[in-house]
């Protein structure tokens, strides 16, 4: 295999059949920078009041957002506290006074209740 080898080179010879013209790399850097096209400096332009101070809008509704949606939340489970103790005193009364506007009023409030608690099951079931 390295007669073979030597065989190839010698029909080839070693030069590779590449050659760079003379004085070309000490040329070179002018020609190129010759060559780009002129760069024109624009001054940065200084950000708006709105773009310093828009990150700390968005936290600040963010915080907002979050506060009334706990309130939501809290007030949800106020309400059927509210309830209950609103029913422990319907039935008190009725227990009082068995009139037909007393059975109406105790009705209305279950009906309230259970609609109520049904919208606060889907809307967060560990509200039970």
């Amino acid at each position: 295999m390295k007669k073979e080898d030597s065989k190839i080179l010698e029909k080839l010879g070693k030069d590779a059949g590449f050659k760079v013209p003379d004085n070309y790399f000490n040329d070179f850097n002018s020609k190129l920078m010759e060559s780009l096209p002129e760069v024109k400096l624009t001054e940065e332009e200084k950000p708006t009041l709105w773009v310093k101070v828009r990150p700390f809008i968005y936290m600040a509704a963010m915080f907002v957002g979050v506060w009334l949606m706990m309130n939501i939340f809290s007030i949800g489970n106020n309400a059927t506290s509210n309830q209950r103790e609103a029913k422990n005193k319907t039935s008190i009364t009725h227990k009082d006074n068995n009139s037909k506007e007393v059975n109406d009023y105790n009705n209305t409030i279950m009906t309230y209740e259970d609609s109520v608690n049904t919208n606060l099951e889907k809307v967060n079931p560990i509200a039970k």
